[in-house]
């Protein structure tokens, strides 16, 4: 379990299913996979049978369970390991292409060009592109954002307001990877597929226990934080849906020890020893722990 904190309130994102969380997805993933090459026609019975307007994919989802809180005043939530937490299979009844093209438009005065575009090829809910932007000019690093993440509000407490109910991720390397924009789109998912919502301050382990990221050693936890590279931090002052601002929230490999410190003591804590370590924003592959 997880916690993260944002001002006053404190919240926790955590798995209970056991397995890592990218193992535990691609299973889901190759099991649709597997239903779509068994047959033309249930593939198409399928979508039809899951084709339904926003409000009414959330009203099947349960909302995460509530389970305590943590010594330092954080909610600890427990998701569902089940059919709660398997990908939605259909389209949205409403169409989301205006809201593609005005990101698509704002991400480049943000970011710049982008080069790739990684599609998702399956029908899921909500549709989940991954947008590569290479380095350029002041921007010496690689940018992946996701797009689509925001087509759905998040199943935010709804007394934090429309600043807290649409998101999507950001994670800056100086390196380009597969895996990247794979977890990227596995976390967007994870959100909308648990009814849940993710924030700054907030934090996610691959798996319990939770195993490391990329190949590394001790990177095994996602630390969600606001960016803090200019002009990224202020794209929600651009970018909006249905009123809603957008916000950016950049995905940050952390240790364990690192978590359990934020756990302790709070996000802040783990900010200021970022800021002792001068640790930098653009993942750079396998480090020491901080703590």
């Amino acid at each position: 379990m997880r916690e993260g904190s944002f001002g006053a309130t404190t919240f926790v994102t955590c798995f209970g299913c056991g397995q890592p969380f990218v193992s535990n997805t691609i299973s889901v993933l190759t099991s649709i996979l597997a239903t779509f090459a068994s047959s033309v026609k249930i593939m198409f019975f399928v979508l039809s049978e899951y084709q339904m307007a926003m409000r009414d994919w959330f009203r099947r989802k349960p909302a995460p369970e509530h389970i305590g809180n943590s010594k330092g005043g954080s909610r600890l939530i427990k998701y569902d390991t089940q059919d709660s937490s398997k990908p939605e299979i259909g389209f949205l009844e409403e169409s989301t292409l205006a809201n593609t093209e005005n990101r698509e438009r704002i991400y480049a005065k943000f970011f710049g060009e982008f080069d790739t575009v990684l599609h998702e090829i399956l029908p899921l809910i909500p549709h989940i592109d991954v947008y590569r932007f290479p380095p350029k000019g002041k921007r010496k690093f690689y940018t992946f954002v996701t797009g689509g993440m925001s087509d759905l509000p998040m199943n935010a407490p709804d007394e934090l307001g429309a600043d807290y109910r649409r998101a999507e991720l950001v994670f800056y390397s100086t390196e380009t990877r597969d895996d990247y924009p794979e977890l990227l789109r596995r976390v967007a998912h994870f959100v909308h597929d648990n009814n849940t919502w993710l924030h700054w301050g907030h934090t996610m382990p691959n798996g319990q226990p939770p195993e490391p990221f990329f190949e590394t050693k001790l990177l095994d936890t996602l630390l969600f934080m606001p960016s803090i590279v200019a002009p990224d931090s202020a794209i929600g002052d651009k970018l909006r849906i249905d009123s809603d601002p957008v916000q950016l929230i950049w995905c940050v490999p952390i240790t364990t020890a690192e978590c359990q410190l934020k756990l302790d003591q709070g996000a802040d804590a783990l900010y200021d020893v970022f800021e002792e370590n001068k640790h930098p924003f653009a993942f750079s592959g396998d480090r020491p722990s901080y703590v």
